[in-house]
């Protein structure tokens, strides 16, 4: 793809998700010199490079967990799965799958697998509202990180989580919650292009237990992650240049799609983390 092409691809992610995603991944990939995780960084150091803080938002995840060592645990929205990949080498648990419905991330996903050598993993191209290729009862512990906004029918989801789970297993949702009920025409718009469905912390606390899902714990990082995004300027002063304008270029895109991420998140978002088992019925 062509300097101009690719950067027209990344002024235009923004009108569907696929394109999105698919712009993301090239960029991320362009400006780090390998693909990263999508998710938003946590903070722990002023220092760390943004490929670190994002891993400190996946170590903080997995800490609420009990250990995965010899489970199997299910991902859901894997995105390019560099994630998925980290858990199974950092974690040990005895087998990971993980389903993404954007097919430009699976192929991306198997392809990294495959280049790291890594076996007990599978991807599949699966809907996080109807888990085709999960089988009942099958799963000790599912992580679903920054996934479930894109989400319109999440009790739906919430179902399947139940299904697939075993008696006693534990789900992890990590997602960005809109703190405001009012939209407007153009937001609306936008919002139904990127496939945006933000909830409020009351619809999670109302729609959880009727799938018979308990809440152990709600904690809103968003502090965190705020503060970890305004470490940015840190991230693109190490960022090696190749090609000038383009780097440039890069960069600017980046800025201001982190500079929007942490406007949101003080505005009208907040970033929570959400644990709890499954109930016997």
């Amino acid at each position: 793809m062509g300097f101009t092409t690719r950067i027209f691809s990344h002024i235009r992610s923004g009108m569907s998700t696929e394109k999105y995603y698919k712009s993301m991944n090239q960029a991320l990939a362009r400006l780090n010199q390998e693909y990263t995780m999508l998710h938003y960084p946590y903070h722990v150091r002023n220092d760390e490079s943004f490929f670190d803080a994002q891993k400190n938002l996946t170590d903080y995840c997995m800490s609420l967990l009990p250990p995965v060592q010899g489970k199997d645990i299910l991902e859901i929205g894997c995105g390019n799965g560099i994630q998925a990949n980290y858990i199974l080498k950092q974690y040990s648990p005895a087998s990971l799958t993980a389903i993404d419905l954007n097919n430009s991330n699976i192929e991306i996903a198997r392809l990294e697998a495959q280049k790291d050598g890594i076996a007990n993993i599978k991807f599949h191209i699966d809907d996080a509202q109807k888990l085709a290729t999960i089988e009942t009862n099958s799963i000790d512990y599912i992580i679903n990180i920054e996934s479930a906004f894109h989400y319109p029918d999440k009790p739906s989801f919430f179902r399947e989580i139940f299904r697939v789970l075993k008696p006693g297993g534990t789900y992890l949702i990590a997602d960005v919650l809109t703190t405001r009920r009012k939209r407007n025409f153009i937001k609306n718009y936008w919002k139904r292009r990127m496939h945006l469905h933000h909830w409020l912390k009351s619809n999670y606390e109302e729609e959880l237990p009727k799938a018979n899902l308990r809440i152990d714990s709600f904690a809103d990082i968003t502090h965190s992650v705020i503060q970890s995004f305004s470490n940015y300027r840190h991230w693109l002063r190490t960022m090696e240049r190749d090609n000038f304008i383009e780097d440039l270029l890069l960069k600017l895109y980046y800025t201001i799609h982190v500079r929007l991420n942490i406007h949101l998140l003080r505005t009208r978002r907040k970033y929570c983390v959400i644990v709890g088992s499954k109930q016997a019925i």
